[in-house]
């Protein structure tokens, strides 16, 4: 998960400024009457750069020991401190950040609790949810330090597009659930099963309808993440006052820290194709989950009959999947038919790929790397060669991969890279290249 870090400091101060109800006379609130005697000392910086660096503001920290919530305050910029006195003991220290008054309901000291909700309120949108947790123990005059690491725990929708819709259409949107509604005082999340529909606005073209808002770094829909895997995915499109909706059941985790990109196009044929681009944060690479909608996958509105993405192609005699169809949630790059029709090797892309700079990635990388990115259940994953590159730069259009990107491949021992603009192989150089690997299996007619 993306971290962003959160740093306490142990500076001793001359006046403590008191924070919550029961410390302004110098006393704890647990009941006792007892002196505090020892500080809690907070505050925060971003260190380094970049967004790898960013602290989601204002930034609620919330101080319990055992099940008594003693302190609540908010640190609403980096450059403010919190001085928290405190009698000697043991605590557990909360920290929510990007959660404001005016966006939520933030419990107070008398009522939080660790698996409190904080509710978003009605017509307002989610915020950059962080979150952070550590024990801090108080010796007698002592100043404490704790070091917390904030993870973010909202996904970001960073944009939707759907092409070819069929301009009699007169609504798009892409629902996605089941997700958490809320997160808690302590970092968890709270009621389960809920769901978020993105409403799309058409564009000038009359074909394709995408979010309604241009769309750039931080901007989106965020959502918390789905509150049980698979999650699903639905595409609901209205013609003449009838809803289809187009639903695929995600093979791979929608998480928290990551920005999703949804790509679909429409084809009467078959329905709906999507490839939906998952990307975290640099240090987790990229990964790219292909979604096909078919009619074998819709359902009226309000229905969610989902198709798992392992189409059979009904054009194919020998009833085996061709290439451009998928198989165990993988693109099939070719698909080759014995003579006597009982089996069929089909070459399989794996929806896995990883992010690197070329240049630097030797042979053994490329095979280790390889190995890691493909999907369970099937085995012998492997770096691509010349000719496969070759059918990926035919197909990558159909995948939703950009024009720009290179891919790394296996050419005689050799690591070389294509761009799939225009299929021209070259040496890797230190621009940023994908590996993405291919796996070969034989299937039998049954």
């Amino acid at each position: 998960m993306n971290k962003q870090i959160l740093f306490a400091s142990a500076l001793a101060v001359l006046g403590l400024t008191s924070c919550e109800k029961g410390l302004d006379d110098g006393t704890v609130n647990a009941g006792s009457e007892q002196v505090t005697n020892s500080l809690l000392q907070v505050r925060t910086r971003s260190g380094g750069s970049g967004s790898e660096a960013t602290i989601s503001y204002p930034l609620q920290v919330y101080v319990f020991q055992g099940d008594d919530c003693l302190a609540a305050q908010t640190i609403g910029d980096e450059g403010q401190t919190l001085n928290i006195p405190l009698v000697e003991g043991t605590y557990s220290v909360y920290a929510v950040g990007g959660a404001s008054a005016t966006d939520y309901v933030l419990p107070s000291t008398d009522d939080a609790t660790t698996s409190t909700a904080i509710a978003l309120k009605d017509g307002h949108s989610l915020t950059d949810l962080m979150a952070a947790s550590a024990t801090a123990t108080l010796v007698d005059g002592g100043t404490n330090t704790v070091t917390l690491g904030l993870q973010r725990k909202t996904m970001l929708i960073q944009n939707i597009e759907i092409k070819k819709v069929p301009t009699a259409a007169t609504a798009v949107s892409v629902t996605i659930a089941p997700l958490w509604q809320a997160l808690t005082v302590g970092g968890g999340f709270s009621t389960a099963g809920t769901s978020r529909t993105i409403a799309l606005t058409k564009q000038e073209d009359n074909r394709t309808w995408k979010l309604p808002s241009p769309i750039g770094e931080g901007l989106g829909v965020r959502l918390l993440p789905p509150s049980t895997q698979p999650a699903s995915i639905s595409v609901n499109i209205t013609i003449g006052g009838a809803t289809k909706t187009y639903t695929y059941s995600t093979s791979y985790q929608l998480e928290a820290g990551y920005k999703i990109n949804i790509d679909g196009t429409y084809t009467e044929a078959v329905g709906v194709s999507l490839t939906g681009t998952i990307t975290g944060a640099e240090w987790l690479g990229e990964r790219t989950i292909s979604f096909e909608f078919d009619e074998n996958g819709s359902s009226a509105s309000g229905e969610s009959n989902g198709s798992e993405g392992n189409n059979d192609n009904s054009d194919n005699s020998d009833n085996f999947p061709a290439a451009g169809d998928t198989y165990e949630g993988c693109y099939v790059l070719a698909s080759t038919v014995a003579g006597d029709g009982e089996s069929a090797e089909l070459t399989l892309l794996s929806p896995n790929e990883k992010k690197t700079a070329g240049n630097a990635v030797t042979i053994d990388d490329l095979n280790s790397a390889a190995a890691t990115l493909g999907t369970d259940g099937i085995s012998g994953w492997r770096p691509m060669t010349l000719a496969e590159a070759q059918l990926l730069q035919a197909a990558h259009t159909a995948l939703g991969i950009a024009d720009d990107r290179y891919y790394l491949f296996d050419n005689d021992g050799t690591v070389k890279q294509m761009r799939m603009s225009n299929g021209t192989m070259s040496t890797p150089s230190s621009s940023a290249a994908y590996i993405r690997p291919v796996a070969n299996v034989t299937i039998n007619n049954e």
